[in-house]
């Protein structure tokens, strides 16, 4: 692993890389449809119900899952990242802000689509959403922790 000056603080004591926060809360927030699915199976009365109160919708909770595949596949490759990562997710890497970018811009409609059944009234949940999705949208941009997360897994050891 090429280090240099100022990376410290991107690898463990061990040597290995630390998972940026920025990528983990893009992760999460693209794959809260799998949250509320996880959620409802664990709700024995009535599991619909549970997910009509995050989609309005079977539709919307269909593409809910849709838009997370892509955040899901990412999963899978950061969890294969250890000393050394597999020659596929070095190669994963390089598509992985094309990746959650597909997955964003997915998440977005879908989000415009929630607001849309209950515009004009206010809903603190969906404004936080949409605050989340912008702040995901910033983190995949600029975020240097992560931009050197990739060069340093694309390097081949990581």
């Amino acid at each position: 692993m090429q280090l240099q000056p100022g990376d410290e603080a991107y690898v463990t004591a061990e040597g290995a890389l630390k998972t940026p926060t920025s990528l983990l809360f893009i992760l999460l927030f693209l794959m809260r449809g799998y949250a509320a699915w996880v959620v409802s199976l664990t709700f024995a009365q009535d599991r619909g119900r549970l997910l009509q109160f995050f989609y309005t919708t079977t539709e919307q909770f269909g593409i809910a899952l849709l838009v997370g595949l892509p955040a899901l596949f990412a999963l899978i490759m950061v969890s294969q990242v250890k000393q050394v990562a597999p020659v596929w997710v070095r190669r994963g890497m390089r598509w992985l802000p094309i990746l959650l970018g597909v997955g964003l811009l997915g998440d977005g409609w879908l989000l415009a689509s929630l607001i849309s059944a209950i515009w004009p009234t206010f809903s603190v949940v969906k404004g936080a959403l949409v605050f989340g999705w912008f702040a995901a949208a910033w983190m995949l941009l600029f975020s240097r922790h992560l931009k050197r997360y990739r060069q340093l897994v694309m390097q081949g050891e990581g």
